[in-house]
């Protein structure tokens, strides 16, 4: 249980104490290498000031993986891309929709921003069992990095950063000609664990002033072999086709612009057989899914700059998104008392428009160097969604569009325009030694829904509710450089999150169950409060760093809060209202030494939340867990061995009130990994995973689930299985 104040708990406070005297022990010992060759290796992030900074400019902790280092694990989507990065975490829809958002520190969903390129993809939305709309990525085949910033981020990102930001990069040609006119990329993968077999293909041709970048992959898979389920009695099928083509041109001025469009589709067939004969499914003798995921994201951006002008260098980005989610439901109950066979059907769709202005000036005053940063943005979201239904009498062929006491079609919430405005300033100040990070983002958001005929028709009793909230976010950091290659530091960050459309114009109306939803007018803005404080350690060979993290979240939106029965109607009332506070507070850490062939490497995270109202711990939080690998290199570099190991805790620590819940036991994961270099151009890539088969759970997998869901055997990991890639850059 978390303690009422701000420290840590006694756990987390013991092993931050640990790891803070192991980083400062090495620190010590290594720090006279790098004070001699007083040179260490900078990371370049982007993410953290949305210009290129050192990561030792950053007040906060970044995560950033590498297109090689994405290549090396053999990772083809998101659950692969992070599985090796504690703290981080890829939301399980089930063994239907796969993937539907990442979780930074127990906090995930339409609460992580997550952009492409600099912009931002659309929205996760779900209601009932058949139906989601999942934040889908491009294939990792596409990534040039992720770069990954942890707790929040509004006061430079605005409301869909209140628990972090994701910031995805595609290759640009210089990228893939490496110096040369024409330059490419191809790699095929084939994975074990679910049968898949993916593509790639990265073409560049031009130069540093002009180039172009066009690249396509395709995957094709099936179900995770479960280690718990033996003979697999669900079954899915996917096909995923991603193109990318990128033009980028330096102007006379030496600016340079950049157009890129990318497509995405996918198309899932899955059949959920583990389903049928329990519960609510107990007269189902089918249950089969087709759904289909479409994405075109079209983006212009001019990099300009005039270093002796008014500002040193600037960029103006505009934006335009569509995605479109359909997803059909066959539920055929032949053993029912009136055999039928329902039809359902889903369709989200959301279009983004955006404008995006940023600028920079390094000026100096009598104490300080400052970079000055001030942007503007502004965005626009619509967004349409409907149900519908029909079912069929398999005796007589009698048709309904009424189920459960619902007529279809129906929507779950009016169409609906957002628009945001933000403004941001942004000084980092350099005093020797000293670095003053201080920002401050003011936002105001619109929530515009429309008179819609289809929603004021299923729901004739409800009020449209639109909504206008402003927000200030400031954010103050300070670095201290103890040395050339070590520096703490400390950060306050304000986070926020307006209410969404589908929160505050809420639609359910089921006669059957007597249930009905109502829109909530006094709905408000979600926001959080953090405080990080860190050590960095970085040498020519080695490098280690820690951060404490506790934030503080106020007036989380909780959808569908039981309110009673309504006098007038009898219904059973529900609306979406806010919790009055939450916190989540833990410790991240990580470390890499290179002795010569040898590598070892390793990083951790343990966090803790609890929901104020009731005392009960936060179910979005994650259990403990450790990544430690160890690497050996041959002494031209052209053959590498690591054994990864994952070391995840019992997830204990969940709030059961509602019911007893599913509990994933701890487990030990061991991965190892090959690489050899054939010639200048060719690299052949081997994985064994699982190695000693162990049967195991994701938590974020089974969260939610009860202990007797007969759907959990078939969500635990893949046994023992085995991957190959191979590789060809020219």
């Amino acid at each position: 249980m978390l303690k009422t104040d701000a420290c840590l708990s006694a756990p987390a406070a013991s092993i931050a104490a640990g790891i803070f005297l192991w980083i400062s022990a090495n620190a010590v010992a290594f720090a006279s290498d790098a004070d001699e060759e007083q040179t260490t290796i900078d990371q370049i992030v982007v993410v953290a000031h949305k210009d290129e900074r050192s990561i030792r400019e950053i007040a906060a902790n970044v995560t950033v993986l590498s297109r090689a280092g994405i290549s090396d694990e053999l990772a083809t989507s998101i659950n692969d891309v992070f599985r090796y990065v504690p703290g981080i975490d890829y939301e399980g829809a089930g063994n239907r929709f796969g993937t539907e958002g990442i979780n930074i520190r127990g906090i995930g969903g339409n609460r992580v921003a997550i952009v492409v390129d600099g912009v931002p993809l659309s929205d996760h939305f779900d209601v009932g069992s058949f139906s989601n709309a999942t934040r889908d990525f491009i294939d990792a085949g596409l990534i040039e990095n992720i770069e990954v910033l942890h707790g929040p981020a509004s006061a430079l990102y605005g409301s869909a950063a209140i628990g972090g930001v994701v910031a995805v990069r595609t290759p640009d040609p210089v990228d893939v000609l490496r110096d040369r006119r024409t330059g490419g990329d191809l790699l095929a993968t084939w994975r074990g664990a679910d049968d898949s077999v993916q593509g790639q293909a990265l073409v560049g041709l031009g130069d540093d002033a002009l180039g172009l970048t066009a690249g396509y992959t395709w995957r094709s898979g099936h179900e995770v072999d479960s280690a718990a389920a033996g003979d697999s009695l669900d079954t899915r099928e996917t096909d995923r086709k991603t193109a990318l083509l990128k033009l980028v041109a330096d102007d006379q001025r030496g600016n340079t612009w950049r157009a890129s469009l990318i497509h995405q589709d996918s198309h899932t067939l899955s059949s959920l057989t583990s389903m049928l004969g329990a519960g609510r499914y107990r007269s189902t003798t089918a249950l089969e899914g087709d759904d289909q995921y479409n994405m075109d994201l079209l983006t212009v951006s001019y990099e300009f700059g005039a270093p002796e002008g008014w500002i040193d260098n600037g960029v103006v980005r505009g934006y335009y998104e569509i995605a479109d989610v359909e997803q059909k439901t066959l539920d055929e109950r032949a053993n029912a008392r009136t055999p039928v066979s329902i039809d359902r059907f889903f369709s989200f769709e959301q279009q983004i428009a955006g404008l995006e202005l940023n600028l920079w000036k390094d000026f100096s005053t009598a104490r300080a160097a400052h970079r000055l940063g001030f942007g503007v943005e502004y965005r626009e979201r619509e967004t349409e969604e409907y149900r519908d239904g029909l079912s069929t009498d398999l005796t007589t062929g009698e048709q309904t569009n009424v189920l459960l006491g619902e007529v279809f079609p129906l929507r779950d919430f009016p169409i609906t325009t957002t628009r945001e405005f933000g403004a941001y300033l942004e000084d980092t100040m350099n005093f020797g030694d000293w670095t003053v990070i201080a920002a401050l983002r003011a936002d105001r958001f619109e929530l515009s829904p429309s008179q819609d005929p289809m929603y004021l028709e299923d729901y004739p009793f409800a009020e449209i509710v639109s909504l206008t909230e402003s927000e200030l976010s400031p954010k103050l950091g300070v670095i201290y450089k103890i040395s050339p290659g070590i520096d703490v530091y400390a950060q306050y960050s304000h986070g926020f999150r307006a209410p969404p459309y589908a929160d505050a114009n809420i639609g359910l109306e089921i006669p059957l169950f007597n249930y009905r939803a109502i829109p909530n007018p006094d709905l408000k803005s979600e926001s959080s409060d953090g405080i990080d404080i860190g050590m960095r350690w970085q040498g020519l060979s080695s490098s280690a760093h820690v951060s404490l993290f506790h934030t503080r979240y106020e007036d989380f939106i909780e959808s569908k809060v039981r309110l009673g029965a309504d006098p007038v109607s009898g219904r059973i009332l529900f609306q979406s209202q806010n919790i009055d506070e939450t916190r989540i507070e833990g410790i991240e850490a990580g470390w890499s030494v290179r002795w010569n062939a040898i590598g070892f490497d390793g990083s951790a995270y343990y966090a803790q939340g609890t929901n104020k109202q009731n005392n009960e711990p936060l179910n979005s939080v994650g259990p403990a867990q450790a990544v430690i690998g160890l690497s050996w290199y041959s002494e031209d570099e052209s053959r590498q061995v690591r054994l990864k190991a994952t070391l995840t805790d019992a997830w204990d620590d969940r709030d059961e009130t509602s019911g007893e819940l599913f509990e994933p036991p701890g487990h030990a994961v061991f991965d190892l990994f090959f690489s050899q270099q054939l010639g200048e151009k060719m690299t052949f890539r081997a994985g064994l995973h699982n190695l000693t088969d162990r049967t195991y759970w994701n938590w974020s997998d089974v969260r939610g689930l009860s202990s007797d869901d007969p759907v959990i055997p078939y969500l635990a990991q893949a046994g023992r299985s085995a991957s190959v890639s191979l590789n060809v850059r020219w």
